[in-house]
């Protein structure tokens, strides 16, 4: 890899978290169907990625243990991301948001996931730090703040007169 490439490499990394710092940071309505839309596409596409870099390469016990302990602190991550959001409710309908603190977690978990791809590479797992893997791991972030959210959310739902329990509060 050269000069070049490495600064454009960073320069990619710092535009995508500083736009999903700001997109955390702002107010949104709270909907289960796009809750859930990030992580299965980032899910998918990280199983099919996986799935190429797998084929021919050797998946030795430390590729299985670093996978497991970041998948952990993926988990982890998400789930203090959700743990730190805030909700109100406006226009009628419950809204959330990171908030900018939750969202400085993006930047443990890039620490956690460059510390992990140094470790892979002396311990010879290289296979850990192919982009499928990567964005199974975000998925997973994701699903741990999404599930933590929607528990949270179902603590705030209005209770209405004769409702049966329905979730409308949620778009």
């Amino acid at each position: 890899m050269n000069m070049q490439h490495a600064v454009l490499e960073g320069i990619v990394v710092v535009l995508v978290l500083g736009l999903v710092v700001y997109r955390q940071t702002r107010w949104q309505v709270l909907d289960i169907g796009r809750i859930w839309r990030g992580p299965i596409i980032l899910a998918v596409i990280g199983v099919v990625e996986a799935r190429t870099a797998l084929s021919g390469a050797t998946f030795g016990t430390t590729a299985v243990a670093l996978l497991a302990l970041e998948a952990v602190l993926s988990v982890a991550v998400g789930v203090g991301m959700g743990m730190l959001s805030q909700f109100r409710w406006a226009e009628g309908t419950l809204q959330a948001r990171t908030g900018l603190v939750g969202s400085l977690l993006w930047f443990v978990m890039l620490a956690l996931r460059l510390g992990v791809d140094v470790w892979a590479s002396a311990g010879g797992a290289k296979i850990v730090a192919s982009a499928g893997f990567i964005l199974l791991m975000l998925a997973l972030n994701r699903a741990g703040r999404s599930l933590v959210l929607l528990r949270r959310a179902e603590r705030m739902r209005p209770v209405a007169a004769g409702s049966a329990g329905t979730a409308d509060w949620i778009r």
